[in-house]
């Protein structure tokens, strides 16, 4: 009986560890420590919107933050996992991209229109990752060979910005 009762309180133990180390909010994706096995919260943002006259002819606008670097700093490594939680049924890349900012003159920024006299493009570089489900509604976002930078997620609402070194 003793047996029983120790070997049920491991798996307890065990699923506990596993519940702890989820995120609490939808839609909210958060760096996951391999090592440590425990998450840490990304600098989470409204989008900021900017307009910028580029001589008389030229224009660009998009987003950025206040700051050259966010206050969550990443190791480079060779993959770089994110978890998050979203509605049962919900592809992750459905919600979020994954896109560096170009630092300038102490903010991140983040381009996302440039326009000429004569045309207008909308178009910016989204840097791919893995999904692989932990259990419903909870996802690895797995980024491999990530460069130093400063980087977000970018949801409908939010950005959540990071910083690889």
């Amino acid at each position: 009986m003793k047996t029983i009762v120790t070997i049920a309180l491991f798996f307890f133990s065990l699923s506990n560890i596993k519940a702890q180390s989820l995120p609490e909010f939808k839609d909210k994706p958060a760096y996951y420590d391999s090592k440590t096995k425990q998450l840490l919260e990304l600098e989470k943002s409204q989008y900021n919107t900017m307009a910028k006259a580029k001589g008389l002819f030229t224009a660009e606008g998009g987003f950025f933050l206040n700051g050259s670097t966010s206050s969550v700093k990443i190791s480079k490594q060779t993959e770089l996992k994110f978890i998050v939680q979203v509605t049962p049924g919900t592809d992750p890349t459905s919600v979020f991209d994954l896109v560096q900012f170009e630092v300038r003159k102490g903010k991140r920024v983040f381009i996302t229109t440039k326009a000429k006299a004569t045309s207008t493009s909308s178009s910016f570089q989204k840097i791919n990752f893995d999904v692989k489900k932990i259990k419903e509604g909870y996802y690895y976002l797995i980024v491999k060979n990530m460069e130093v930078g400063e980087y977000f997620f970018g949801s409908q609402d939010f950005m959540y910005a990071f910083s690889v070194q």
